[in-house]
């Protein structure tokens, strides 16, 4: 084994490889930032490059390139409350008020120290279960990952700063979005109105821009702003670090947010999405001022910022062990794995195990140098929040407008942009939470599929098993947790009085 890490070492150290990895992390953090492309979009092109490569190369290269993706994500995210990529959506309920009161760069800050920290603790976590994971996948048939995913689903109520039951309602609305198109286990076209652009439904792309940052400028543009923050452009290097020091005080959030990104990493097909708005749920719930969230509260940037990093080693360790994309991203991870000769599997962790412990360390020496990238140049990355509001609408609407015609490559999606840039108008005046409607949208299909074949093989009573009992019983305390909080500081009171 001790020779196996030496050889990883030698490898992930060669300069070659090296200087592979720093230019991979450079292309990460701005595929992070612009909206609409993400990891899948730009390993998709330069994956018929691979043919030609040495297998460590290439897939040094494609670890690097993805592990930094959600750090440059979250730039965006805070300072223009548009998500570089959709689970970035998360650091934006509390990242943007941040922005909006002169706080851009602690809440940057905060944002990279978290995800950094988050994406090298857990690659520690995956070398240490190599030996232990086996069991855990193979415990997680259809009905746990239903019960997973509704995991994710019942945090709609946490997540809404008020009326609960607008809260329920925008995500059941998401719910209802999610199942337009076509269903590929029936084969049954829903909700299209006999039109192609519907068969395969609505791209998550424009629905997240349209619903978050279109809308917001035209917010601030209605309001008469000037800019999202003017006096953003005095943020220097002692914000910066002022950021990353609540990362430290607020270092058991990190922690559990860090654990808890990493497990759901390891669960095939779950993704970051359910990650983050779990991990920003428990924040809210296990917060000594839950009402502060959503107003910006650092917690509300550093939960998910961890859980977006966190979990990419738990996917990329599931993916090599047993061939299972632990993520969407991994699918084509699989599809390098084999390109550049080497079949992930439980045969690669004997047959390629340098290789595999170079991939993991990679991730964690990319998020070491991606983080310090962006820490130290946030305070001119945090100036854009200052811009006039007349050059920034335009360069912002020209960006977002190429993302969305980029990632769909249909006209029509920017119509579908702007119809959810005027609901998130509606829904930001009314006061619906335009999150839970995202959430709702993003797990829908997951969780439909996974309830479907869970009733078709276990039948109704699918839930009664061991696992997704438990992960019942879990959903229902998070979800009364302030409930119950509040009960016991009662009960305490009344028990002191007497």
């Amino acid at each position: 084994m001790l020779e196996a890490y030496g050889a990883a070492l030698a490898t992930l150290f060669n300069p070659i490889n090296l200087l592979i990895l720093f230019v991979a992390v450079l292309v990460g953090l701005a595929v992070g930032i612009i909206p609409g492309i993400g990891g899948i979009t730009i390993v998709a092109i330069i994956l018929p490059f691979f043919f030609r490569m040495p297998a460590e190369v290439a897939l040094i290269l494609i670890v690097a390139l993805t592990a930094v993706t959600f750090t440059g994500g979250s730039i965006t995210a805070i300072l223009l409350n548009i998500p570089g990529t959709a689970p970035n959506a998360a650091t934006m309920l509390d990242g943007f008020p941040m922005t909006q009161k002169g706080e851009g760069g602690r809440a940057i800050g905060a944002a990279v120290t978290s995800s950094m920290a988050g994406g090298i603790v857990p690659v520690f976590l995956a070398l240490a279960m190599v030996p232990l994971i086996m069991p855990i996948i193979r415990a997680f048939g259809q009905p746990e990952m239903t019960l997973v995913v509704l995991l994710g689903i019942s945090f709609l109520a946490v997540l809404t700063g008020g009326s609960v039951i607008k809260g329920l309602m925008a995500g059941m609305l998401g719910l209802l979005l999610s199942f337009i198109g076509y269903h590929t286990i029936t084969g049954v076209h829903r909700f299209d109105f006999s039109t192609t652009f519907l068969y395969d439904g609505i791209s998550l792309i424009p629905i997240a821009l349209g619903l978050f940052g279109i809308s917001e400028l035209i917010n601030l543009a209605m309001r008469g702003r000037t800019a999202i923050a003017p006096e953003a452009g005095v943020t220097k290097l002692p914000d910066i670090f002022r950021g990353a020091k609540d990362v430290w005080r607020h270092r058991w959030l990190w922690f559990r947010s860090t654990i808890i990104g990493y497990i759901i990493g390891v669960i095939p097909g779950v993704g970051a999405e359910v990650a983050t708005w779990a991990c920003y749920g428990q924040a809210k719930q296990t917060s000594k001022h839950p009402e502060k969230f959503g107003t910006g509260a650092v917690e509300g940037v550093i939960a998910p910022e961890a859980a977006n990093n966190a979990k990419e080693a738990g996917s990329l360790l599931t993916t090599m062990a047993f061939g299972i994309p632990g993520s969407p991203i991994m699918a084509l991870f699989l599809a390098a794995f084999l390109i550049v000769g080497v079949t992930p599997g439980p045969g690669m962790m004997a047959e390629h195990l340098p290789l595999t412990l170079t991939l993991l360390l990679g991730i964690a020496l990319a998020n070491l140098i991606g983080g310090f990238i962006c820490l130290f140049s946030a305070p001119y990355l945090s100036r854009v929040a200052s811009v006039h509001i007349d050059f920034l609408f335009p360069a912002i609407i020209t960006v977002a407008v190429t993302g969305i015609y980029v990632a769909t490559t249909s006209p029509l999606s920017l119509g579908v942009a702007l119809a959810f840039a005027f609901l998130g108008l509606l829904m930001k005046r009314y006061d619906y939470s335009r999150p839970a409607l995202l959430l709702g949208f993003v797990l829908g299909g997951l969780f439909e599929n996974y309830s479907l074949l869970s009733f078709k093989i276990y039948g109704p009573w699918f839930f009664t098993r061991p696992i997704p009992l438990i992960l019942l019983v879990i959903m229902i305390l998070m979800l009364n947790f302030s409930n119950l909080k509040r009960g016991m500081a009662s009960l305490r009171g009344r028990l002191t009085r007497s």
